[in-house]
């Protein structure tokens, strides 16, 4: 289960049963609780936003596949992409582990 839905669960179970165990504070109670959805909600989007792969990556995958290993250079003339943008794909593949990194005549190359 992801863990921001399991927080989001278990502050609505503390605060229904808070709310119905003590009803005099159930509207502050009901309150904190509303802010802290917004919270777990707001960190979740969060991280969604910063952790989503560049939009080029799954391309540059399906290229590798097909042709093998290719320099970055290589990779954004097939792909008729900006290098920085191939670039920043191919980093963040090598981060995860989807790509590895090689040197062969003075050039790197990118491979599966």
């Amino acid at each position: 289960m992801n863990k921001y839905l399991a927080a989001a669960l278990a502050i609505i179970a503390f605060a229904t049963t808070v709310s119905i165990a003590f009803v005099r504070i159930a509207p502050l109670v009901l309150r904190i609780s509303a802010i802290a959805l917004i919270i777990v909600g707001s960190l979740w989007l969060f991280e969604y936003i910063a952790t989503r792969p560049p939009p080029l990556a799954k391309r540059i995958l399906s290229i590798l596949r097909a042709k093998g290993p290719l320099t970055a250079r290589d990779v954004a003339r097939e792909l008729n992409a900006d290098p920085a943008e191939v670039a920043q794909a191919i980093q963040y593949l090598l981060e995860k582990g989807l790509v590895r990194r090689y040197e062969k005549g003075g050039e790197e190359y990118y491979d599966l």
